[in-house]
């Protein structure tokens, strides 16, 4: 294992715990599931940790929710894997004729 900032990272814990709370309250959503989505979403894209952590989810793209790189559990209780969902909703704007870079 390299070294390891463990302050540092309490530190990154604690703002990603803050950011989810407060999202969670506002939108009346679990701060668990945000939190999970935030690292999913942080660890697909590490660039944007810094604008992220510095001044929040507004840093972040409209849709980080669904930019991730980890798995979730779907209401109907399967295992979604984020590159079939994306894909899944790509087609399906593109069968509505929504083409996402026209």
């Amino acid at each position: 294992m390299r070294d390891f900032d463990f302050n540092a990272a309490e530190a990154v814990i604690e703002r990603i715990a803050d950011m989810a709370e407060a999202i969670g309250e506002q939108h009346g959503v679990s701060a668990m599931e945000i939190a999970g989505a935030l690292v999913s979403y942080l660890a697909e894209h590490p660039r944007d940790i810094e604008p992220c952590l510095k001044f929040g989810v507004f840093e972040l793209p409209q849709d980080w929710l669904h930019m991730g790189c980890l798995t979730w559990t779907a209401q109907n209780g399967k295992i979604v894997r984020p590159e079939d969902a994306r894909r899944a909703a790509m087609i399906k704007r593109m069968e509505k004729g929504d083409h996402p870079h026209a």
